[in-house]
């Protein structure tokens, strides 16, 4: 009898698996509301695998358990955010209008979950709704907003989009006493420091558009973040990133240097006036590809030389960023000259044969420019909060305060239209002497 039981038993569990969803609840409604042992109902699980239509069936028969936290106090609506869920958190948000303010065991919402997981495309499905403006600012039981959240997390994107919503107000104080902008003070590297990272980003994003740091005396502030003082972990930085950098300059120095004796169309042969000369001197673009690889070498020679110096244990480390300053700015100016070289090399070459093949050569070496440094590509995280909060001409007048700037651990420049002409001047100024001294 016992075991007529269990294959009864199992019979009745194989028929209840293999039956849709809709008849079981149909059949038995009470499991809407069923809760496991970590305190998950039906809901929380169809939220996590992101099944819309599953959804939509369990609420039409009760939308109670979409208030019904789990053991870690995360409702649905948190669980759907985590996994970056945006249509299905609208979905509980619509049969269950006040699902946004639901909070957690942290007093977060899903808009605070959603940017701790970096889900962003929630955050920019939620950011243009305005009946959900009102959960832009909420703050956590730590006092930190979505803001903060996402400035701790070095997520461009993510503040670039809050940012972008003129609600979002960048100035509230978290219960420690700090704003979003001293957030990214922060996260920044003291002294030397990559000027594309995230953390620089945003803290230009937020600054540019008026975003303040918390008022304190300004030598407590230097004292506390060791702002001037050369640490072992600073100087260590000018060692490795010399080394890195001298392998590059060592490297556009020597094929330069072989271009002078391999120079393309080849030289006039013996017996001639002018033997040794080369075929194609003549040329307006032989005396340009001449030109960019002069700058080339000359630019990638210097800068392996300062980069022995900035390496230098035996330097003093005022002197050693100014060595390495001067040598990243040549090595840009060098493999701008390299790649123009190329370009113009093959064009002199291919063009009197095929002008078609020499011109997408010559286009395709831009795409080398364009993508031989990703990063950017970031600065157009900075565009759409500076156009929303400032319009057109803000990207003009953005100064910071001094207030701000002397309180700034990285330089970050005057406004966004200064960083992007300082970039273009040194593309003018490679591409000026490559072209204009051809003339010659």
């Amino acid at each position: 009898m016992r075991c007529q039981h269990c294959v009864r038993a199992r019979a009745r569990e194989g028929a209840r698996r293999s039956t849709p969803l809709s008849s079981r609840v149909t059949w038995n409604p009470a499991l809407v509301k069923e809760v496991d042992d970590s305190g998950s109902t039906p809901l929380h699980y169809v939220a996590s695998a992101g099944n819309i239509s599953a959804l939509k069936l369990l609420l039409r028969y009760d939308t109670s358990p979409a208030y019904v936290p789990d053991s870690n106090g995360l409702f649905p609506v948190h669980v759907a955010a985590k996994m970056g869920y945006g249509q299905l958190i609208y979905e509980l948000c619509k049969h269950c209008p006040d699902s946004d303010e639901k909070l957690d065991g942290k007093g977060r919402n899903f808009l605070h979950i959603a940017v701790e997981y970096k889900k962003w495309k929630v955050v920019w499905h939620f950011c243009g709704t305005p009946e959900l403006e009102r959960m832009m600012n909420v703050m956590d039981y730590e006092g930190n907003t979505a803001l903060h959240l996402a400035v701790k997390n070095a997520d461009q994107m993510i503040v670039s989009l809050l940012m972008a919503n003129k609600s979002v107000l960048p100035n509230i104080v978290n219960n420690k006493g700090l704003t979003a902008l001293d957030l990214a003070v922060l996260a920044t590297d003291k002294g030397m420091s990559y000027t594309l990272n995230p953390q620089v980003i945003i803290l230009r994003c937020l600054a540019w558009t008026g975003a303040v740091l918390t008022p304190r005396r300004l030598d407590h502030f230097i004292d506390e973040f060791h702002i001037g003082k050369a640490s072992g972990n600073e100087l260590k930085k000018f060692s490795n990133i010399a080394q890195n950098l001298v392998v590059g300059s060592v490297l556009v120095s020597t094929v330069t240097f072989a271009a002078v004796f391999t120079l393309p169309g080849g030289t006039i042969s013996d017996g001639h006036p002018h033997a040794g000369a080369p075929i194609l001197s003549h040329r307006y673009t032989f005396k340009a590809f001449v030109m960019a690889n002069t700058l080339a070498f000359v630019g990638s020679t210097l800068s392996t030389i300062w980069l022995t110096y900035a390496g230098s244990d035996h330097v003093h480390p005022l002197l050693r960023a100014l060595y390495m300053f001067f040598s990243v700015v040549c090595m840009e100016q060098a493999t701008r000259g390299m790649v123009a070289a190329f370009a113009l090399g093959a064009y002199v070459v291919l063009s009197p044969v095929s002008e078609r093949i020499a011109i997408v050569v010559c286009m395709s070496t831009i795409a080398t420019l364009l993508l031989r440094n990703p990063s950017n590509w970031q600065l157009g995280f900075l565009f759409m909060p500076i156009k929303r909060r400032l319009g057109w001409r803000g990207a003009f007048k953005a100064h910071l305060p001094q207030q701000t700037r002397s309180r700034l651990t990285v330089g970050i420049g005057s406004n966004f239209a200064c960083l992007i002409l300082w970039r273009m001047l040194g593309m003018l100024f490679t591409y000026s002497f490559i072209f204009l001294l051809a003339l010659l």
